[in-house]
């Protein structure tokens, strides 16, 4: 083997380790957490964490638990679900538990600018479901865009700067092969759409 083909092969084993990383990283399991964060940072009421408890403890591990279990049992052969079909009872999971951990936080009269950002992740979750039965939207540039997009809107400065990460997962979900080049900016499109139309409605409905 030729030193410019094992350096070709090693740089390309990096990449992919990187690509993998990236997903991982920015899943929706991974981001679940960020998002809450996002609430908490809307937020000036004090003691705001709590909310981010409650929902944290409602919304996140149902989901998570049952992909770690099909991937476990063998149902599926990855966590990031590249099969559309096997999305479909994740999703509905995920959107009953995130709807049971909403109803909680409005029940104990969680604010406004915690509810937002949590609010919009729903709508984009749901989105994403419609979407799913009968077509293969990328889930990361989808929940990505939308959680960037919210933080640059909100917060300005320095905080445009996680705009780059949208074409940073975009880049890694095409290196693995995991969507097309549409399934990704039809992602990036919608959790931005969502969010920043979430955004605009600030000082309306919340």
């Amino acid at each position: 083997m030729s030193d410019t083909v094992f350096v070709t092969r090693s740089y390309s084993s990096y990449l992919t380790m990187a690509a993998r990383a990236i997903s991982d990283i920015f899943s929706p399991a991974g981001l679940a957490i960020p998002c809450v964060m996002l609430g908490v940072w809307s937020c000036d009421e004090p003691g705001a964490y709590r909310y981010a408890i409650l929902y944290s403890l409602i919304a996140i591990p149902m989901p998570l638990l049952y992909v770690i279990w099909l991937v476990k049992s063998g149902r599926v052969s990855d966590f990031h679900l590249p099969n559309r079909q096997d999305r479909y009872i994740p999703f509905a999971i995920s959107i009953g538990a995130t709807l049971a951990a909403v109803a909680l936080l409005i029940y104990f009269g969680a604010p406004s600018e915690f509810m937002a950002p949590v609010s919009a992740a729903l709508i984009l979750t749901a989105a994403m479901f419609v979407i799913t039965l009968g077509w293969q939207i990328s889930i990361h540039t989808s929940t990505t865009s939308g959680l960037v997009t919210f933080a640059a809107l909100a917060f300005g400065g320095p905080a445009l700067l996680l705009l780059l990460l949208v074409p940073l997962v975009m880049w890694a979900r095409l290196y693995l092969g995991r969507h097309t080049v549409a399934q990704t900016l039809a992602g990036a499109a919608l959790g931005s759409v969502i969010f920043t139309t979430m955004f605009a409605l600030r000082g309306i409905v919340w």
